[in-house]
């Protein structure tokens, strides 16, 4: 199985993502590595993960109603 290799040469706005991952992560995450190859997807996981943190916390019994739900939805066994 082939792997996806990292960007050699990252441009700078990369460089810059890369900083912002490593100061929340401690170190760049892996999928942002790889989504360093195509530019839109990585600005979208940023905005992704910017908005989960925005949001913030929701209450644990939502959280768990929500589980349910969702199990539901796709068949499973909660």
């Amino acid at each position: 199985m082939q792997r996806v290799v990292e960007v050699e040469r990252p441009r700078l706005v990369v460089r810059i993502l890369y900083s912002i991952g490593r100061r929340l992560f401690g170190q760049v995450p892996t999928p942002e590595r790889i989504m360093a190859h195509r530019l839109s997807l990585m600005v979208g996981l940023g905005a992704l993960y910017g908005a989960i943190r925005w949001a913030g916390r929701i209450d644990a019994r939502l959280r768990a109603l929500l589980q349910v739900q969702v199990a539901t939805l796709y068949g499973s066994v909660y």
